[in-house]
């Protein structure tokens, strides 16, 4: 007897447009590994792109970055300058995959899964910088797999929509947990999913485990298990900052999930942390 998840390797094994991986990530992470490549080089690549060329503009002109000396910026090259080489690495591929999944299923809300995405990946990044323990990753690895964490919903809600529509009404009527409900229905969850399209995409193994295990971060490869607890708790920061005036309640519920220790970050840290993902993640933001 087959399962869903056979049917989904099967299914997504014959679809002729499932989604690549944009050629500019690489090619902008290539330009930025080079000890040659300028900021110039680098502008030509993203003014062929007009769509990640505004977010690129949207990004410099945010509040962090604005200038009142500079003024409004209208030039990718002079955007880059005032962003800096790594800031612009990180809204390339944010904006790059945003066009990528521009047609989304019909359940999914774009902009609110967009800025969730977003705000998990900011919070990698902030964690990296603040977790005390030793681990396998950077604060781009950490970017990059809360970016990616939840593109098993994609795949989900555009090739498999009566699948989506019965884990979201499982979900609400048990009051468990999405990847829970996920498990309980489908017998696998969106993090499994995505990391199938991961592999599909050549991404490196250690981003495929963290997304793969971001729900469960004790089956990932010992190497990868630092940063699937790294995307699990930043999935929690976006979910406080969801909530803009950050109420008392849900400080509380996000310290006492219980995922800092394994981080070695102390609770009276992750206010912090949830202040810092808000303030750096304002460029990234303006991407949708």
């Amino acid at each position: 007897m087959s399962t869903f998840r056979d049917e989904l390797i099967a299914k997504l094994s014959m679809v002729e447009d499932l989604p690549t991986l944009p050629s500019i990530i690489f090619e902008i992470e290539r330009l930025l590994q080079s000890d040659y490549a300028g900021v110039a080089e680098i502008a030509v690549v993203i003014e062929e792109d007009p769509g990640i060329a505004g977010g690129i503009l949207r990004g410099a002109n945010s509040v962090v970055f604005y200038s009142s000396l500079s003024g409004t910026i209208v030039s990718v090259r002079d955007a880059i300058v005032r962003l800096g080489l790594r800031e612009v690495g990180r809204l390339v591929s944010a904006a790059a995959l945003i066009q990528t999944f521009k047609n989304m299923g019909p359940h999914l809300n774009p902009q609110h899964f967009w800025r969730r995405s977003l705000r998990t990946a900011v919070a990698g990044r902030v964690i990296a910088r603040t977790t005390t323990k030793f681990g396998f990753f950077i604060e781009e690895e950490a970017y990059m797999a809360g970016l990616l964490h939840d593109l098993g919903l994609l795949i989900l809600d555009q090739y498999f929509p009566d699948a989506y529509v019965r884990l979201h009404a499982a979900s609400a009527s048990a009051g468990a947990e999405n990847a829970d409900a996920e498990r309980d229905v489908l017998g696998i969850d969106h993090g499994e999913i995505g990391g199938y399209l991961l592999n599909e995409w050549n991404i490196p193994p250690l981003l495929v485990q963290a997304v793969t295990w971001h729900n469960q971060p004790d089956r990932a490869t010992p190497e990868a298990r630092l940063l699937a607890e790294t995307v699990r708790a930043s999935e929690v920061v976006a979910e406080v900052l969801e909530d803009e005036g950050h109420s008392e309640e849900l400080m509380g519920y996000l310290v006492n999930r219980g995922l800092w220790a394994e981080l070695g970050i102390p609770a009276d840290s992750v206010e912090a942390i949830v202040a810092e993902t808000k303030k750096d993640g304002t460029p990234v933001f303006a991407l949708v």
